[in-house]
């Protein structure tokens, strides 16, 4: 048995999931697995699931750090449930105080995520180039932004425009690989821009093992995808669609550019019909809170409450997660003293927002939002205000927009 109490880096996803990665092709862990190694990963499964990772699988078993799960740690330490203490409830519905079963120190690919390429039709100030393919405007027009991402070695960043947009091996994933697969998650740049992708579900449902897997699906619901990706969804067990929603309105078309927020809504309330028309489909609104939107989620929970039918207002509608990267945009990362204003500031819409709404789910909905934020502020890492403020201004001289207009209340806390 593994003994949770004592064992803090034992992770499932080590053992049962795998993540196919753009651009650079490696097959690691899970999304959150992040180092700097990536070269010694494999490009794929020709050599088996079962003999992969063996370094780091061993380290998790006897309770040693790995460098690339660092975001998870950092989480745990903030009392924030990270990505892998979900993974360890998810398995089997323990408690973090009782012990996982040895079999989960098996291996069999149970959890497959696919990052489907590159290839997307927004530049989100949160993202950049290396998953999405729009940000390459912007480095073309000024060498700052190059280095921004780069730095000096502007070699990378042409091995990466040179390499396929989308995931190309999406389409010749063998049968055999994916016998056992219980889920799947779908990132981007944006799915429903892959022709691959959209080959690989018709083979699961070709192949009959649609059914037995639950699929979640990000995507940045700027537009409704083709009939060929929607009727393909009715077949899989479970469908989540996770719609990338960071703020409403103009503040929404600013954080992730390239969006109109007129044609957000009408994908919106399409999604919103296909859930109430089928029962295997849900839907998830996924909020990256950063330095942009933080003193907005007041306003964006009263949107919600206004747009969505009661019967899809549930307590886990909002999933709300901090930015960590880029580093300049997480409210870590800011001096004591904004983050006192911030802080200040989201405790009275908190509780503006309880004394306003009687729904349960949405007043558990305001309550575990705040309190991620209020952890968020709580520790203060670095100091990298004036690394904000110039990051803010080099990508609005780059698109020929401003910050403080768009967010004029985060305007006064910087400049008060």
């Amino acid at each position: 048995m593994i003994d949770l109490k004592n064992n803090k880096t034992y992770c499932p996803y080590l053992f049962r999931g795998a993540v196919m990665q753009v651009p650079d092709g490696a097959v690691v862990p899970c999304c959150r697995y992040n180092s700097k190694n990536y070269d010694e990963y494999p490009k794929s499964f020709d050599q088996g699931y079962n003999n992969i990772w063996n370094d780091i699988r061993q380290k998790a078993l006897q309770g040693e750090e790995i460098s690339g799960c660092w975001r998870c740690y950092h989480d745990e330490k903030l009392g924030i449930e990270s990505m892998r203490q979900s993974a360890l409830k998810t398995i089997n519905e323990i408690s973090y105080d009782y012990t996982v079963d040895p079999n989960y120190s098996e291996t069999e690919l149970e959890f497959l995520e696919i990052q489907t390429g590159r290839y997307c039709n927004l530049k989100c100030r949160s993202c950049g180039p290396k998953l999405s393919t729009t940000w390459d405007e912007d480095l073309d027009k000024d060498d700052r932004v190059i280095q921004n991402f780069f730095g000096s070695n502007t070699q990378h960043y042409i091995d990466i425009k040179s390499k396929p947009k989308t995931n190309q091996s999406l389409s010749t994933i063998p049968k055999e690989a994916v016998l056992n697969l219980k889920n799947i998650k779908a990132t981007g740049g944006e799915p429903f821009l892959n022709d691959q992708f959209q080959m690989f579900l018709s083979n699961l449902v070709e192949w009959n093992l649609a059914k037995n897997i639950s699929i979640e699906i990000f995507t940045n619901c700027s537009f409704f995808p083709k009939e060929q990706y929607r009727s393909l969804l009715p077949h899989f067990k479970n469908v989540k669609m996770n719609l990338s929603l960071d703020a409403i309105g103009n503040r929404a078309e600013f954080i992730r550019k390239g969006s109109a927020w007129s044609k957000v809504l009408d994908s919106l309330h399409k999604w919103i019909d296909v859930s109430l028309n089928n029962k295997n489909v849900s839907i998830v609104l996924g909020h990256t809170l950063t330095v942009y939107n933080v003193i907005y989620l007041k306003e964006f929970i009263n949107w919600i409450e206004s747009s969505f039918p009661n019967d899809l207002i549930t307590y886990d509608l909002l999933d709300l997660h901090l930015a960590q990267t880029p580093e300049y945009l997480c409210l870590s990362n800011l001096d004591t003293q904004i983050q006192q204003q911030l802080s200040d500031i989201v405790y009275k819409h908190m509780n503006e927002l309880l004394d306003k709404h009687t729904n349960k789910n949405i007043i558990k909905i305001i309550n575990s939002s705040y309190n991620k934020i209020f952890k968020g502020l709580s520790v203060s890492k670095k100091d990298l205000r004036s690394e904000f403020l110039e990051k803010a201004s080099l990508f609005d001289t780059v698109r020929n927009e401003n910050w403080k207009k768009t967010f004029p209340e985060l305007a006064e806390v910087f400049d008060g």
